[in-house]
């Protein structure tokens, strides 16, 4: 497990600093959101050994990546409390998260003071606190760290919780759930790290290079990184969402292309905005559910316009061939490519089948839009010597 730590946290607690860097300061939820993934990362990256080294020459303490931990750890639970505060919108919220910081301020005062003064530093590394366990600075310096870091973690996860039932279902609230699991799953570790520590004691093992052989053991290493993970999950499901919303209006516009097309060089009055090709539609950046809105309208309007153009009644009830299954949308599609192609000649469109009669699409916009794309689909595959036989 100790690659894990080294490596592949810091490297995904970075990248989600980097992801998350443009919204930093759009919103105060933002921008503590993106405080504690700094602070998380920042204590991720003491692991490797060479920046032990790195922090033991600028700062000449050989263990000074203990204390940077413990103080980005107090941070990084400081700052997703207050991001839960700030989604939760309280009253006094400004008054509140001044006492917070204040309070994480002098928490973190307290730990340095105890780190410098009190605490032995005769061993190199974050590890070297383990053979001292039983020092009483130690005891201090532990007990401040994981009281604020456990009630932080605990308040995190009721508020999470409680936000959560507010949040429809759906992958918004599957983020909501991820976030309150990541505090709770700390609050856990906070609590099996002080047993641990309880039942083993100080380090009687020594390595090689005379420093104090870990007290860890695989649940120790697991616990934290499956609270980061679920940190990560919980900020990336909402982005998801908004992803899987556009590429699922990018197949729309590109599924409704080739009749939207045809409709609006036959109607070109009912195009809303600039026509765009197939090919730049996906190239097209931001949210396109009013694009697929507004081809769907415009798909609708030509529609209504052929109809009106048609060149007699609608043809009346069971003259439709009843081997063909009938189907509205198809029959909407055949006799779209029809229309179509008696306009390009200047013909009035042909008749109406009387099965369209009882066909009125969608009644919603969402309704429309699936209805649209089913007969855009049918659209597609009919080719013209299939077409719905026209009586003229």
């Amino acid at each position: 497990m100790r690659p894990l730590f080294e490596w592949l946290m810091p490297v995904l607690a970075w990248s989600v600093v980097i992801w998350r860097a443009p919204s930093a300061f759009t919103t105060r939820a933002n921008r503590a959101l993106w405080f504690t993934f700094v602070s998380g990362a920042v204590g991720l990256s003491t692991r490797p050994p060479w920046i032990e080294r790195i922090l033991e020459t600028v700062t000449g303490i050989g263990d000074a990546t203990l204390l940077i931990k413990h103080l980005a750890g107090i941070a990084a639970a400081s700052f997703l409390l207050d991001y839960v505060h700030a989604i939760h919108k309280r009253p006094h919220q400004e008054r509140a998260s001044r006492l917070r910081l204040a309070f994480t301020g002098a928490a973190m005062a307290v730990l340095t003071v105890l780190f410098v003064f009190f605490l032995p530093h005769d061993f190199t590394g974050a590890y070297g606190i383990d053979a001292h366990y039983g020092h009483p600075g130690v005891q201090l310096y532990l007990a401040v760290f994981y009281l604020v870091y456990g009630v932080a973690s605990a308040q995190a996860t009721v508020l999470f919780w409680s936000n959560r039932r507010n949040v429809p279902p759906g992958l918004v609230r599957a983020g909501v759930t991820c976030l309150a699991a990541a505090t709770a799953n700390g609050l856990l570790y906070t609590l099996y790290r002080v047993y641990f520590i309880l039942r083993e004691g100080d380090s009687k093992t020594f390595d090689a290079d005379g420093n104090p052989v870990p007290l860890t053991d695989p649940i120790c290493e697991l616990l934290p990184a499956v609270s980061v993970v679920l940190l990560v999950l919980g900020v990336s499901v909402p982005p998801t969402r908004t992803l899987l919303r556009y590429l699922r209006d990018q197949r729309a516009l590109w599924r409704l292309h080739p009749l939207w097309a045809d409709l609006v060089t036959a109607v070109p009055h009912v195009v809303l905005g600039t026509p765009t090709s197939r090919i730049r539609d996906l190239f097209t950046p931001g949210d396109r559910s009013l694009d697929v809105a507004h081809r769907a309208f415009a798909i609708r309007d030509a529609a209504l316009v052929l109809r009106d153009d048609s060149s007699g009644q609608p043809e009346p009830a069971g003259s439709a061939e009843p081997d063909r299954g009938e189907d509205p949308a198809r029959t909407e599609a055949e006799w779209l490519r029809a229309a179509v192609e008696q306009r390009a000649r200047n013909l009035p469109a042909p008749p109406l089948p009387a099965v369209l009669d009882r066909t009125t699409g969608g009644r919603t916009p969402r309704e429309e839009i699936a209805w649209l794309l089913n007969v855009a689909s049918f659209y597609a595959k009919t080719p013209d010597e299939e077409a719905l036989p026209v009586r003229r």
